[in-house]
C-alpha cells in the first residue's frame, strides 16, 4: 500500500480514537466516585473500559501502574503498526516515555521497589546495583540508554537524542517532529525544576499543544505521535484518579 494510503488508514483512525477520549462531563462523574470500586464501575461503562480492563476493587497501586504500562504499550504497537515500514520504530519507541522515571531512578541508584521486578519490561534493569543494571542494558529495549547511563545527562533528553536518530531522512514529514519533541522536553523540565506539585496545568497546557500539533501535521507521522502523547497526558490523570483511591479508599473527589 503505498505510503499517502497508509497515512490516510492510520489518520481516519487515529481520529476516531481521539474523538472516543472521555470528555469534561465523564471525569467529573469519574471524579464523584468515592472509592476504587465505584470509579471502576463508572469507567467500565465508557471509553475507558479497555484501559481499566483486568482492575478490581481490590487492585494494589502496583497493580494499576502495571496495567495501565502494559495497556499503554500495547496501544503505541497498535499504532506503530498502522504506519508505513519505515516509520514503526519512530512511533513504537514513545511506548518507552512511561518507564523514564523509573529508569532516571535505577541510574541514580535506587533501591529497587518490588513492582518493578513484576513489570517485564524494566525487571531486567532492576539488578541489585549500578554495575548490573549497566551490563543488563545491553540487552533490553533500554539498550539505547547505555550510552547515557554513567552520564550527567537526563534521561528524557537522551531518549529524545536517541529518538532522533530513528527518523527516516523525511526533512518534509520530521519538521512536525521536531516541534513535538521541544514541546514534550520542555514538559519533562518543568515538571523537574518543580517536583512534588501540582502538574494539572501543565499536563493541560502540552495537551492543548499536542491537539494543535495533531491537526496541524495530519497525515504525517507526526499526528501519530501526537495522539499518543495526549493519550498518555489522559492515562496520568486515570493513573492518579485510580492510585488515590487503591492508597487512601473512600476520598470523595480525586486530585486533578
Amino acid at each position: 500500500m503505498p505510503e499517502a494510503a497508509q497515512f490516510s488508514y492510520a489518520q481516519a483512525r487515529l481520529q476516531a480514537r481521539l474523538g472516543a477520549r472521555p470528555d469534561d462531563s465523564l471525569w467529573r462523574r469519574l471524579q464523584g466516585s468515592g472509592d476504587l470500586a465505584g470509579y471502576l464501575q463508572i469507567a467500565a461503562g465508557s471509553t475507558l473500559r479497555g484501559w481499566t480492563a483486568g482492575l478490581h476493587a481490590g487492585s494494589s497501586s502496583h497493580d494499576i501502574e502495571l496495567a495501565l504500562r502494559v495497556h499503554f504499550r500495547r496501544h503505541v504497537g497498535e499504532i506503530a503498526r498502522w504506519l508505513p515500514a519505515r516509520w514503526t520504530g519512530v512511533v513504537q519507541f514513545l511506548a518507552q516515555l512511561p518507564d523514564l522515571p523509573a529508569l532516571q531512578y535505577l541510574r541514580d541508584g535506587g533501591r529497587v521497589p518490588a513492582w518493578m521486578l513484576d513489570d517485564p519490561a524494566l525487571r531486567a534493569c532492576a539488578g541489585a546495583d549500578i554495575a548490573t543494571r549497566t551490563a543488563a542494558l545491553e540487552h533490553t529495549d533500554h539498550a539505547w540508554l547505555a550510552r547515557a547511563w554513567p552520564g550527567e545527562t537526563a534521561l528524557p533528553e537522551a531518549w529524545y537524542a536517541h529518538w532522533r536518530r530513528l527518523w527516516p531522512q523525511a526533512p518534509a514529514q520530521t519538521a512536525g517532529l521536531e516541534r513535538l519533541g521541544r514541546e514534550l522536553l520542555e514538559h519533562t523540565r518543568a515538571i523537574r525544576q518543580q517536583p512534588g506539585t501540582e502538574t494539572g496545568t501543565q499536563r493541560q497546557y502540552l495537551s492543548n499543544r499536542l491537539r494543535a500539533l495533531f491537526r496541524r501535521y495530519g497525515f504525517e507521522p507526526t499526528a501519530a505521535c501526537a495522539h499518543i502523547g495526549i493519550i498518555a497526558l489522559d492515562l496520568e490523570r486515570l493513573r492518579a484518579d485510580l492510585v488515590d483511591r487503591a492508597l487512601f479508599g473512600d476520598r470523595g473527589e480525586a486530585s486533578q
